[in-house]
């Protein structure tokens, strides 16, 4: 029979230990997601390449084997300022912190190690493909005219599909409707001192992610992170600023971002050294000429490169 990608259930949950399943449910660990996608099987494959007297395939075997999800998630606060968000797991086993100021506010920091594994339990109609000891990279878009959305890829251990129903009590409560990107709701977007008229914008936390299979060690592995990102906006005067030299200079400079209208809605991006990289573009916007760069997001005193903040 075949299998609808319309019945899908995502289920996530911090491991206490390495191998530990926490045995999520769905009333306690579903995640509101789109674009839903476990891949059945990660490897490499290895040739057998055997001399047996004729021509031919002769086979090849699977090594590294492993197991990659992708999806994404709305980018929205949990509607309560200082409750953390349904998807705040996820963005921990990124490789970020979690602080929560009570009724004030929640934030996420880069950290350097220390971030937890992540079990998830994705259902797929009826089959389910688990992973266990997961670590993951995720980047943002905040494009106007559209939901702001997180966009996540996590590699973990493999386990053997098997059939399974989707779970019961499935709540997704804790998961608030998100408010679009544009002038109304995205009040502030700082890029080196100036408020831009943006048309586009997105970053990549960027973390080095792979799956190391060694004799007697191995597992999800991520040696280092660089976000980086990208910004189409229109060109200023030289007076409002000179960015072909702001390019060439190598400045650095501050990036806040605010999305978010009424308390509990409210997301911060927040960037102290931006630098930006490679050769900037121009294009024509419906007569309007727009300039488009590279940045790249740069740590103060170590893992400060930015910090999200909800309130």
């Amino acid at each position: 029979m075949a299998k609808s990608m319309k019945n899908m259930v995502l289920l996530a949950a911090v491991q206490t230990a390495v191998d530990t399943d926490p045995l999520p449910t769905g009333a306690a660990n579903a995640i509101q997601c789109r674009a839903l996608m476990p891949k059945p099987i990660s490897a490499e494959f290895v040739e057998r390449n055997l001399t047996q007297g004729y021509k031919g395939n002769f086979g090849s075997l699977a090594v590294g084997v492993h197991r990659e999800f992708e999806f994404e998630v709305e980018l929205a606060s949990s509607g309560t300022p200082g409750t953390a968000p349904a998807w705040g797991p996820l963005l921990k086993a990124c490789g970020f912190s979690q602080t929560i100021v009570a009724t004030t506010s929640v934030a996420y920091a880069p950290v350097s190690s220390g971030e937890p594994l992540l079990c998830l339990y994705g259902y797929i109609d009826g089959v389910l493909f688990k992973m266990l000891n997961s670590k993951g990279t995720v980047s943002f878009e905040m494009n106007p005219k559209s939901i702001p959305v997180m966009k996540f890829r996590f590699v973990g251990e493999y386990s053997i599909p098997t059939d399974a129903p989707l779970p019961s009590g499935t709540d997704y409560s804790k998961f608030i409707q998100p408010q679009t990107v544009g002038r109304l709701t995205t009040p502030t977007l700082s890029i080196h001192g100036v408020n831009a008229c943006v048309s586009q914008f997105t970053f990549d936390i960027a973390n080095s992610l792979v799956w190391r299979d060694l004799v007697n060690c191995g597992g999800a592995y991520s040696a280092d992170r660089k976000p980086a990102g990208n910004v189409t906006m229109e060109l200023t005067s030289v007076a409002v600023k000179n960015w072909a030299e702001t390019v060439r200079t190598g400045a650095k400079g501050a990036l806040q971002l605010v999305h978010g209208v009424g308390a509990g809605n409210i997301v911060q991006i927040d960037a102290p050294a931006v630098q930006f990289t490679g050769e900037p573009s121009l294009s024509d916007d419906n007569g309007v000429a727009m300039l488009a760069a590279g940045f790249s997001m740069q740590p103060v005193a170590g893992n400060d490169e930015l910090v999200i903040t909800l309130k």
